[in-house]
């Protein structure tokens, strides 16, 4: 009887556990500029977290929390739902200004996949709309919209991504102003599950801002398949770009909020 009843308690675990077909693997964009072409996996929702300060040439500060909430469709199509939290910017003086800032929605499309070509390509698009102050100066109050390519590659354990975007700038008085960008990401896997990342990504001149260059290092910890840690920071390379980022964060698997595709 003892015995059986072990096994009646043994058979309910394992019917509880999420089978391995259907384990949750993330799949992080962040703490990177660039963004993966690769998309989340179809039903699930997927997370990303993270607090960050921006240091610029004049000692002003700005911090935030960088939040993307990513709803995985089909296995090459994805929702897009972004938000930098509670902005709170410190001029050179120390006065600083606090309050929600503008969210954004949009989607990544995979069109080709790496097993056909030996990459995967994609198009990313994404809306901002303009709800944060401007009397504060979180905000610009015209809304913005970007229109990204997106190619990944692996090399072996390395992992890259190339970016070339364009963003049509909004203002309150006047037309929209294109600003284009790209940006270079590679991904090693070191001891364990640590890993690493570096990058370098550019923003171009135009009547929205001068030109921005800068590089980008981070440390990643996959915790399991369905949460990911990382930290790092980047460096302005030009006199234009902020002198310094630092962010810390997280990539997490909420569930599945459709069923598995068969």
């Amino acid at each position: 009887m003892k015995r059986d009843a072990l096994l009646g308690l043994l058979c309910l675990s394992l019917g509880a556990q999420e089978p391995t077909s259907d384990a949750i693997t993330v799949n992080p964009n962040r703490p990177s500029f660039a963004n993966p072409a690769t998309t989340t996996m179809p039903g699930v929702a997927e997370l990303e977290f993270g607090l960050q300060r921006t240091l610029y040439p004049d000692s002003s500060r700005s911090d935030f929390q960088a939040t993307l909430l990513k709803l995985g469709i089909t296995e090459d199509f994805e929702v897009r739902i972004g938000w930098n939290g509670i902005a709170r910017n410190t001029d050179p003086s120390g006065a600083s200004q606090s309050g929600p800032s503008d969210p954004n929605i949009g989607f990544t499309w995979r069109f080709l996949r790496q097993e056909a070509i030996g990459a995967d390509l994609a198009f990313s698009y994404a809306h901002k709309f303009p709800r944060a102050s401007v009397e504060k100066g979180i905000g610009s109050g015209a809304a913005d919209d970007t229109l990204v390519f997106l190619a990944s590659k692996d090399f072996g354990k390395l992992h890259a991504d190339f970016n070339v975007l364009e963003t049509w700038v909004g203002q309150l008085d006047g037309p929209r102003i294109k600003q284009p960008g790209a940006a270079l990401a590679l991904t090693h896997p070191l001891s364990g599950a640590w890993g690493i990342g570096a990058e370098v990504y550019a923003i171009g001149a135009s009547d929205a801002g001068p030109r921005t260059l800068a590089t980008l290092w981070n440390l990643s910890y996959q915790v399991s398949p369905r949460l990911v840690l990382d930290a790092g920071f980047d460096r302005g390379l030009n006199k234009e770009a902020a002198r310094w980022n630092y962010y810390v964060g997280l990539t997490y698997g909420i569930g599945r909020f459709l069923p598995r595709p068969h």
